[in-house]
């Protein structure tokens, strides 16, 4: 997930226009029916020209007001400008007038049913007072004989590091230290067949333009006996992700990197591995795709050819999943998965399951986000692409759920399908809300959702693994700041959500 775990900006308007005259100035007002279809048309055309067009209703009045202007102020800063510019207090009139007052959100399920089985939950505590968690990354790698290691990124402290369950209970263990990690992969690059990891790096922990982004690679030094960082590229803007594989097949990983960016930096990179030894690594830098947002990506083989091809999510104003289809020798064909109806969707993650189990792997896809806003939207919720063997993949909406911003997967219950478990940001301290659920999958794409988690909690990441190896699945859970006022104690980074098997019937 990345996670995009910033303040987005919501491009309600793009910045590719003609400059007029200043908005202060402007006093015309939609007056009549046949202006206002007139005008409708016109917004279409002119937002159209960059994004899909927002539907009014996915905003508030409030929200409307408040942006519309900040917009005009980005158009300004704007080196495009080919198409006339509708005045602005128009454009607010026009979102203003269809917009509601309050989004009516989906309730919340306060005192839920008992799911088949029962989750137990362990709060493990950052060790450093006053230091808020930012967790944002879990990724569960398991070993040989039930030997795995649970590895975690904090956004905000720069901690990387790897949990070690023994006899099921967690242990950290640092790896490094950098400056705003947002992703971690297991990548052997210089093929020494010793585990080093691949960083995603930030450089900034809110958003900004700015060439602090890097992808960096934590090499295992043999005489120290401990991880040294090595920065593979540097200069860019704010990285989400990255992985290495090797999509040209000619022996070696390559490295795809998301730079998510901001305003007027992001885009997809292909770094072609050209090392001349396995001691010296070099790369060959290719732009995929010139558009920022991009903050998850998957490997995979999607038309089984034997090339592997990856999958792009894409947020900010462009809400698209992408698949990248391996053409050879560092080609790729861009074939839509799945196009969000609105530029202010709030994309927040995917991945890969093969939910209906037909061979075929689809994606979990949750949005969620409120980062550009603020506001708590209808339209969250946790979804399903199957893949049905051509593009785009055919949506489901699986469940409403306020703030979802990342999903994972397994047999929870040991009954041989596919059950989903999400968590949720919000930004949203009025209430408390289901923060945690599992989705028990009682018939083919039918869900039951078992709330494990009904608080203020702010989870970023959540994952799935048999971390105790005792043949079930448990969750494990970041957190990105305390659930209480209280700071001057350790406050709860993580916690692991231990599977309990079958409940027990009094």
């Amino acid at each position: 997930m990345w996670t995009r775990l910033c303040f987005f900006l919501l491009l309600a308007l793009p910045l590719s226009c003609e400059k007029q005259e200043p908005p202060s100035q402007q006093k015309t007002v939609l007056s009549s029916d046949a202006r206002y279809e007139e005008f409708h048309a016109e917004i279409q055309s002119f937002c159209g020209s960059c994004h899909l067009c927002p539907d009014p209703n996915v905003l508030t009045k409030e929200f409307w007001r408040l942006q519309i202007p900040r917009e005009y102020a980005h158009y300004e800063q704007s080196q495009h400008k080919q198409l006339r510019v509708p005045p602005m207090p128009e454009v607010i009139q026009y979102f203003v007038s269809q917009a509601p007052e309050k989004h009516a959100l989906p309730g919340q399920i306060v005192n839920p049913l008992p799911g088949p089985v029962s989750f137990r939950k362990q709060e493990i505590q950052n060790s450093v007072a006053n230091q808020l968690p930012g967790v944002s990354d879990l990724n569960w790698r398991p070993g040989k004989e039930g030997a795995g290691e649970l590895l975690i990124t904090d956004l905000g402290s720069g901690e990387i590091g790897r949990i070690l369950f023994t006899a099921g209970k967690p242990t950290f263990q640092s790896l490094a230290k950098l400056k705003h990690p947002a992703h971690i992969e297991r990548a052997d690059l210089n093929q020494d067949q010793h585990d080093d990891y691949l960083i995603a790096d930030l450089g900034s922990f809110g958003p900004e333009d700015h060439d602090r982004g890097k992808v960096t690679l934590l090499k295992f030094d043999e005489k120290t006996q401990k991880y040294q960082p090595q920065h593979l590229q540097e200069g860019l803007g704010r990285v989400a992700d990255t992985k290495a594989a090797d999509f040209d097949g000619d022996g070696d990983l390559d490295i795809i990197v998301a730079e998510f960016g901001w305003q007027n930096t992001g885009q997809l990179l292909y770094l072609k591995n050209v090392s001349p030894s396995i001691s010296d690594l070099q790369f060959d830098l290719q732009v995929l795709d010139d558009r920022h947002g991009a903050s998850h990506m998957l490997i995979t083989d999607f038309n089984q050819d034997g090339l592997l091809d990856f999958v792009t999510l894409f947020s900010q104003e462009h809400e698209i999943i992408v698949a990248f289809i391996n053409q050879g020798a560092g080609h790729f064909k861009k074939e839509t998965v799945y196009q969000a109806p609105d530029p202010a969707y709030g994309s927040s993650s995917i991945s890969l399951v093969d939910l209906d189990q037909d061979g075929n792997l689809d994606l979990l896809y949750t949005n969620g986000d409120t980062m550009d806003s603020f506001e708590l939207r209808p339209s969250h919720s946790l979804q399903w692409l199957e893949n049905t063997g051509s593009f785009p993949f055919r949506h489901h909406r699986i469940a409403p759920l306020t703030g979802a911003y990342c999903a994972t997967h397994g047999d929870f219950d040991g009954d041989g399908d596919i059950d989903l478990a999400a968590c949720t940001m919000t930004w949203d301290y009025q209430e408390p809300r289901n923060t945690i659920v599992w989705y028990e999958q009682q018939k083919p794409g039918e869900f039951i959702p078992h709330p494990l988690d009904y608080s203020h909690g702010q989870h970023a990441v959540i994952e799935a693994g048999d971390f105790d190896a005792d043949g079930d699945l448990d969750l494990a859970v970041g957190n990105f700041e305390p659930r209480e006022t209280d700071q001057a104690s350790p406050a709860e980074w993580f916690s692991i959500w231990w599977n309990e098997g079958p409940v027990k019937s009094e």
